[in-house]
């Protein structure tokens, strides 16, 4: 007998399930069946109806909420909650908004986000877990019409000119491979796994830190690479020896930047997640990825970031020269999160350089570029460690408008609660330029101010103090209208804090020259410039430091 050629299997170990059941799964699949849809944890809910795949809420979301919903993400969490319990109502549910959207997807007039990288890579999986549980309870299935939707998924995926090198790419990748073995297509599976192997090389510096700007970025694509490795190995197939190294390599960085808390450093598009791995206190520097990592953990923890250069536009902000510092288990000085992924003045302002505790031009402004990865107009330039202090340099030479080159040096004392930014400049011009150092504050950190600036969070102080003078200084209030001074607290959600924001207008080398440092155990600090040497003497001690 002929086999139908459109008759396929679907082994257990090619359902890969993009979600795991948690706590929200069945407060989503409960909502879902009084046709409440939250297409994505903490979202707003949206009626179930034939408008649903029309529905954008864009002002607030951009992009995201849309996506997720032709991603069938609620379909994901009914049919894990109807794994988990059993009821077979939520099943028929899942099937209910399945094909409710076949159908709106054969429109003349789809929305664009239908065929879009993300949603198609992670709908094919969605669909993939529900054909394998209607197999196997006997539900009746019409076998062409999801023969030709998945090929139809698949050719999408194939589509060099849909591809991107990031973790959208990987997800069609990871997405042809189990959809090439499901439906016995070689052409599917050769090509998403070379793909993949291309894209690990082009995704992670040679310390095997993710190039995309973000810790949580980080962590999903090692956790995704991690997978398909499993995924393949149960084929008797790999990725490689190399690669599974290099993800070993690339397993440890969540330990070094993670705060002392445990929180993630919420750098570029992240969140603050908590972590499971233990924490490490070493320095970082790497180049590729444009972060360094000042730290210890005896006799106060203290951690540091310093972000200069990247090789990647992905989740990228203008953060160059810019810092965060964790004391003691507080944050002072912080990144303002994420946000969101729309275009409205909040997510503008959340990536702005304003929006960073940065050294940069107050009149010009830069160009986030894919060509930063060989040109190195932003970038790191040295790193210096001895047994008493860390010096690491960063530039930022890529302003649109002008040929000022933006130099930053972040001198750290080993086990010492002191640091100082030597702000520099170099520039063949002879007129003046107007420059700002800014210092974006965790929302629970309280402000005196008398000849320095105190910072408190808790029962945790510390002072900046400048010792170069400076033309402006002001205290900046947190404005939801404008916006201004507001940091990320759930995606599209924000709140107040406020700023430290120093002006300078000079041509002078060095522009500003300030210590942040707890005077609890720092005392008589007294910081000067010296051609080329910082000078910076503290506790009856004094350094020369070559920069």
């Amino acid at each position: 007998m002929k086999k139908d050629i459109y008759k396929f299997e679907i082994n257990t170990n090619d359902v890969f399930k993009l979600l795991n059941h948690s706590n929200r799964t069945k407060d989503i699949a409960e909502k879902a069946l009084k046709n409440e849809i939250i297409p994505f944890p903490g979202f707003d809910t949206t009626q179930f109806n034939q408008e649903i795949w029309s529905v954008t809420k864009k002002e607030k979301y951009g992009n995201s909420y849309i996506l997720y919903l032709h991603a069938l993400r609620v379909c994901a969490e009914l049919l894990l909650h109807y794994e988990n319990t059993n009821e077979i109502e939520y099943f028929y549910k899942a099937e209910e908004i399945i094909n409710s959207w076949i159908e709106y997807s054969k429109t003349e007039s789809p929305h664009r986000i239908v065929w879009y990288d993300h949603t198609t890579a992670n709908r094919t999986q969605v669909l993939i877990h529900y054909l394998h549980i209607a197999l196997s309870i006997n539900r009746d299935i019409d076998f062409k019409l999801y023969y030709e939707l998945l090929v139809r998924h698949g050719k999408v995926m194939m589509d060099d000119k849909k591809y991107n090198n990031n973790n959208h790419g990987l997800m069609m990748d990871r997405s042809l491979m189990i959809l090439g073995n499901v439906l016995e297509i070689e052409e599917f599976k050769v090509k998403g796994k070379a793909r993949a192997v291309t894209t690990f090389w082009y995704s992670f510096s040679a310390q095997g830190i993710h190039l995309e700007n973000s810790p949580q970025y980080h962590n999903m694509v090692v956790r995704m690479y991690t997978d398909i490795e499993k995924y393949l190995n149960k084929r008797n197939d790999t990725l490689g020896e190399t690669i599974k190294n290099f993800l070993e390599l690339s397993k440890s960085y969540p330990s070094y930047v993670s705060n002392p808390n445990k929180r993630l450093a919420s750098i570029g598009d992240s969140g603050s997640d908590k972590q499971r791995v233990p924490k490490i206190y070493k320095n970082v520097y790497d180049k590729e990825a444009g972060i360094s990592i000042l730290q210890h953990k005896d006799p106060i923890p203290f951690f540091l970031t310093f972000i200069c250069g990247y090789s990647s536009r992905v989740h990228k902000h203008k953060d160059d020269l810019s810092i965060t510092l964790n004391y003691n288990n507080e944050d002072f000085f912080v990144d303002p999160g994420k946000y969101s992924y729309t275009w409205n003045k909040i997510r503008q302002y959340i990536i702005s350089k304003e929006a960073h505790s940065g050294y940069f031009m107050s009149r010009f402004d830069y160009t986030i570029k894919n060509e930063n990865r060989f040109s190195r107009k932003v970038s790191f330039e040295n790193y210096y460690e001895n047994e008493k202090f860390t010096v690491v340099s960063g530039y930022n030479h890529d302003y649109d408008g002008s040929n000022a080159k933006l130099i930053r040096n972040v001198i750290q004392f080993k086990e010492q609660p002191i640091f100082i930014l030597v702000d520099n400049l170099k520039t063949d011009k002879n007129y003046k330029l107007k420059f700002t150092q800014l210092f974006n504050l965790a929302a629970k950190v309280e402000i005196s101010e008398n000849d320095k600036i105190n910072l408190t969070v808790n029962k945790t102080s510390l002072t900046v103090e400048q010792f170069n003078g400076v033309s402006e200084f002001e205290i900046i209030n947190g404005d939801l209208d404008k916006p201004v001074a507001v940091n990320t607290t759930g995606f599209a959600q924000v709140e107040k804090t406020k700023q430290l924001k120093y002006n300078k207008i000079t041509n002078d080398k060095n522009v500003f020259l300030t210590a942040v440092f707890d005077e609890n155990y720092i005392k008589n600090v007294i910081v000067k410039i010296e051609g080329s040497t910082v000078k910076v003497m503290f506790n009856n001690e004094e350094y020369y430091i070559y920069i």
